[in-house]
């Protein structure tokens, strides 16, 4: 099994604390294989990880979170930044795009309360072309999660989870497990879009009951 915390802020995106020499020490002291930095609306922002993947020989991946009219998403495989995909563009049209350039978008914290600009909570059972939904947000409240767990059953998608975290405490508490290798960020989309996986709390942070508690 491979575990990789897929959704990660870091101080080159701005609003976290998580300094880049701190990054892989961190990932390596909770138990995870890699992690993907997704810096807000830029691929670019992340760019320095790439030495320090190669220096460290973990594996750090680029995507980037989008802010789309009804709320987030989570881009995975394309080199995006503001002036390919502005904000507030409709999340549709955003999926659309992303698949067009060889991609993979995938709803992030669908309904998490108290977003300055909205969710898209039930919107979200609308959209098409997705693979994957975020089911598992470890900065959500369990009742959040599980709503996007029921949305996703409902779609016939499958979870990813991710720490969302802004902070090295937060870093890790939850990472999306697959059942192989990914070594790259085509390997990742590759996986995303074919392979199996599953959400999963970390228990470096969480007892097992609470698991059992979000699959309820």
């Amino acid at each position: 099994m491979f575990k990789i915390d897929l959704h990660v802020h870091t101080s080159l995106g701005g609003d976290s604390i998580i300094a880049p020499e701190d990054l892989v020490p961190r990932c390596l002291e909770v138990g995870l294989d890699a992690v993907c930095v997704t810096e807000h609306h830029s691929y670019f922002l992340s760019n320095p990880y790439k030495k320090i993947s190669l220096d460290t020989g973990f594996p750090i991946f680029q995507g980037l979170e989008y802010r789309a009219r009804e709320g987030h998403l989570l881009i995975f495989g394309v080199k995006a930044d503001l002036e390919d995909l502005p904000k507030m563009l409709t999340m549709q049209w955003a999926v659309d795009w992303v698949q067009t350039k060889g991609g993979i978008a995938i709803p992030a914290h669908p309904y998490q309360n108290g977003m300055i600009h909205g969710f898209p909570g039930d919107k979200v059972l609308d959209l098409e072309g997705l693979f994957a939904l975020e089911t598992l947000n470890a900065s959500l409240s369990s009742e959040e999660n599980h709503r996007a767990v029921k949305a996703a059953r409902h779609l016939g998608l499958r979870g990813v989870a991710g720490s969302d975290a802004h902070g090295l405490t937060v870093l890790g508490r939850a990472y999306t497990e697959f059942s192989e290798e990914i070594r790259t960020e085509d390997e990742l989309v590759q996986a995303l879009r074919e392979k199996e996986y599953v959400p999963c709390w970390n228990d470096e942070f969480y007892e097992a009951d609470h698991l059992a508690h979000w699959m309820d």
